[in-house]
């Protein structure tokens, strides 16, 4: 007998069409955001009269429809203008994946020549550059020379620019481009930023040439996500397969962390594959109840976290190691300054020149953010309390996943296991 000659799998159960609930599927318009496409709209419309526009930068949490809003205006302005004869070209990359103004420089030349991202009309056939060897000026005019060969209008989307926030010089670059003479093309800039806090830290002459407008996607309440979870699950599963209160739990949790769209989606993906299966291999029920949801809770939780852990860059991996040693001596919550000494020493340990501690703190919240670590007096900013962080999932896990980070780098960690055992704080 084969391994798929059982044909329960085929039955109808649970899930009638799986693709409503994946991350990419995209709705036929962003729900719960009526509010923020009108202002984002009135702030795109200007050119259509052939004005140019002011750069952009949105704000709010992930899983808030920052994203999913630019990519569903963008290309209807797009065609909007192109009927006015108006021409646009649209440039799209994610600042995470390079982490530096030269790589991100870089990846959006190379995005122009080759473009991945789904809102780039930019394509000019040209080869990639290589991620190294050049120049920090030669990359800059490589890439005000190919935004020349675009449309006369040039939209550029930087996805997690905050990531950017220590070293902004592709920033500066661009908002001077005309001025030196470097730029012919109308250029707006929309940043998509998860840290609200991202402006602040930029240097003052990046500031003052910005001249941004602002835009926040608040969290989306429990409603909302109600709602948005109910037009799904319509789509998504059979008639009378989701047992009550399944779509409220879905909410109210996704809605008690960061009101994420797309984690109440993931969380009742991950429920109805489980009750799938359960129905296939039991046949003693075909519904989604609140105990599969509980379940899909701590699978997503424990996978986000490890695989976010394994694939750190360096030098989150060594603040995430240094808060991770306080943790083993019962030293967290821990303030900024008391994780930076110890990641200093971790980083040297390595043969790193350290980050400087506003750099590292860049790093402390994108771990808060991808929940790795939790900002304990994060609801009290600005009343006096100072940042304290610690680990938001178990103490193990994290030991486990370090040591089987992707680069191999860090290698066994036995004796961080016997500090936290001597301590008593592996278990807690």
């Amino acid at each position: 007998m084969g391994y798929f000659d059982d044909d329960g799998f085929l039955d109808e159960h649970i899930i009638k069409d799986r693709s409503i609930l994946k991350p990419e599927h995209k709705p036929k318009k962003l729900e719960e955001r009526d509010e923020e496409l009108e202002d984002y709209v009135k702030l795109l419309r200007p050119l259509l009269k052939g004005w140019d526009l002011d750069n952009i930068f949105l704000y709010g949490h992930s899983g808030v429809g920052k994203t999913v809003a630019t990519r569903t205006l963008l290309p209807d302005l797009r065609d909007k203008a192109e009927e006015q004869d108006i021409d646009v070209d649209i440039l799209e990359i994610n600042c995470s994946s390079a982490n530096t103004s030269y790589q991100s420089t870089i990846e959006l030349i190379n995005e122009a020549r080759n473009p991945e991202y789904p809102l780039t009309t930019l394509n000019l056939d040209k080869s990639e550059l290589s991620k190294t060897g050049y120049p920090a000026e030669q990359v800059y005019d490589e890439l005000f020379d190919d935004l020349n060969k675009g449309a006369e209008n040039i939209i550029l989307v930087l996805d997690e620019v905050n990531t950017l926030s220590t070293d902004s010089e592709l920033l500066y670059q661009l908002t001077r481009g005309q001025t030196m003479h470097k730029l012919e093309a109308e250029l707006c800039i929309i940043g998509i930023s998860n840290d609200f806090n991202f402006r602040d830290d930029l240097p003052a002459r990046v500031k003052d040439t910005l001249c941004e407008t602002e835009l926040h996607f608040p969290a989306y309440e429990q409603g909302d996500l109600i709602s948005i979870l109910s037009r799904r699950a319509e789509q998504a599963f059979y008639e009378g397969t989701t047992e009550n209160g399944v779509i409220e739990l879905c909410a109210a949790l996704a809605s008690r962390d960061r009101g994420s769209a797309r984690q109440a989606i993931r969380l009742l993906r991950k429920a109805a594959e489980l009750a799938e299966n359960e129905a296939v291999e039991t046949e003693d029920s075909d519904c989604i109840e609140e105990g599969h949801v509980r379940n899909a809770e701590d699978i997503i939780e424990r996978n986000q976290v490890t695989t976010g852990i394994r694939k750190l860059p360096s030098h989150r991996k060594y603040v995430l190691l240094a808060t991770t040693n306080l943790s083993a001596q019962g030293k967290t919550p821990a303030q900024t300054r008391d994780i930076y000494e110890y990641y200093k020493s971790v980083a040297e340990e390595f043969g790193r020149d350290p980050l400087t501690r506003r750099g590292a703190h860049e790093h402390l919240l994108e771990m808060c953010d991808n929940g790795i670590l939790k900002n304990v007096n994060r609801d009290q900013r600005g009343r006096g309390r100072p940042n304290k962080y610690k680990l938001d999932t178990p103490l193990e896990t994290v030991i486990d996943a370090l040591e089987q980070e992707e680069d191999g780098e860090i290698g066994d960690l036995d004796n961080l296991r016997e500090k936290a055992n001597r301590q008593t704080t592996l278990t807690e």
